[in-house]
């Protein structure tokens, strides 16, 4: 299973590409991973918020295929633990699952059209974070649960 980590936003500052090359080196260990930054709309500051969630929702669902996964992240969203994480994975690649989206909206967070798509609504906590350590979670968090699932030591339960 291909997993792609979608991000609306602006490239890492070097502190946090650091950390997500470490784990996004070790993830290719255990399954095909790739990081796509999706650009701020242009003019973002003019538009309302409705409008701005909506025109990234429009680029979102264009560069979904119908056969994707959407796993989008949301504060609404159920909470995971990383246990369960990997379940999830596990769960996925058995139905076959080609390629799974994780998906990080916009600062205003995601157009209600994306998240009807999403088969899964996940928030990764109640408290805030910046999108670029947002990243930085969830690679390092898709790495443990993949230890996991190989029954190595990194994570101790």
């Amino acid at each position: 299973m291909k997993i792609q980590l979608w991000s609306i936003g602006k490239e890492n500052d070097a502190y946090i590409s650091d950390g997500i090359k470490i784990f996004q080196k070790r993830l290719q260990h255990y399954t095909d991973f790739e990081i796509k930054l999706i650009p701020t709309v242009k003019q973002a500051a003019s538009l309302s918020i409705p409008e701005l969630k909506k025109q990234e929702g429009k680029i979102i669902l264009d560069m979904l295929q119908p056969q994707d996964y959407l796993l989008a992240l949301d504060e609404r969203g159920k909470t995971m633990t990383t246990l369960q994480l990997s379940d999830f994975l596990q769960q996925r690649a058995n139905a076959g699952t080609r390629q799974l989206i994780v998906l990080i909206g916009g600062a205003f967070g995601l157009d209600a059209a994306v998240l009807q798509r999403a088969q899964t609504q996940l928030s990764l906590s109640a408290l805030t974070f910046p999108h670029q350590i947002v990243r930085l979670i969830v690679t390092e968090q898709l790495y443990r649960a993949y230890t996991v699932l190989n029954h190595e030591k990194y994570h101790h339960q």
